[in-house]
């Protein structure tokens, strides 16, 4: 029994890995899946992405959700082999993906189809949804360039500013520092690799000096011991 419930599992693991993305739930988009998975801006293979950019706090978000999930079980139900795929975004959470698409309203639907962008600005009911994502985008003028992903500086800017945030918490002089950092960041990209690579010499200086000093001491401790046992 064992046996046949165990090879039942894994067909149906199978069964479901195989199936056209549109089949799958609402799929929640991060900065680090973002571009992975939507290839917006490198050929948009993976099928054809709604994506609701939004903030769990907004009232307009909170409205439209329920009408998302039913735009991906309709899409589910009529439009399974079409590759369309229903997603969203967390804003206060997925920061770099916002900033790239320059969300400042929420909520913020873009479609990605046919390897270019639309903005969507119609009735945020179902009907309007599904008729716009299966043939009225066709029919609608698309934005301008898609927006590249963020660079590897950018992704390791990034790693570095959640690391000095984190240890800001409970110092204030950190906090300021913090929020210089960041309007340097805003104006001046290059200066900010300076001070990354600046603060990285440092730190490798500052650990050079360290382990010479103990290096040192442990020494100047090796040779007073050796004195001590001769004097014994």
């Amino acid at each position: 029994m064992r046996s046949i419930a165990g090879t039942l599992f894994v067909n149906t693991l199978l069964a479901l890995s195989l199936l056209p993305h549109s089949l799958a739930a609402v799929i929640d988009l991060t900065d680090a899946t973002f571009e992975h998975q939507t290839q917006s801006s490198t050929g948009q293979t993976t099928g054809k992405w709604l994506v609701k950019f939004y903030a769990p706090w907004c009232g307009h978000c909170k409205t439209l959700a329920p009408i998302w999930k039913e735009l991906d079980q309709r899409l589910q139900e009529d439009d399974a082999n079409d590759g369309i795929v229903i997603a969203k975004v967390d804003c206060t959470k997925e920061s770099q993906v916002a900033n790239r698409f320059k969300v400042q309203s929420y909520p913020t639907l873009k479609y990605f189809a046919d390897r270019k962008m639309y903005n969507y600005k119609g009735d945020r009911n179902i009907d309007a949804l599904y008729a716009f994502v299966t043939e009225g985008y066709k029919s609608a003028l698309p934005d301008a360039a898609i927006p590249p992903p963020p660079s590897l500086l950018d992704v390791k800017m990034k790693e570095f500013r959640q690391k000095f945030e984190a240890l800001a918490q409970d110092n204030e002089h950190l906090k300021h520092l913090l929020e210089d950092f960041d309007h340097i960041v805003s104006f001046r990209k290059n200066a900010a690799v300076a001070l990354l690579v600046m603060g990285a010499i440092l730190g490798f200086m500052f650990g050079i000096i360290v382990s010479l000093i103990m290096g040192m001491g442990s020494t100047d401790n090796t040779k007073a011991k050796k004195k001590k046992n001769k004097k014994d």
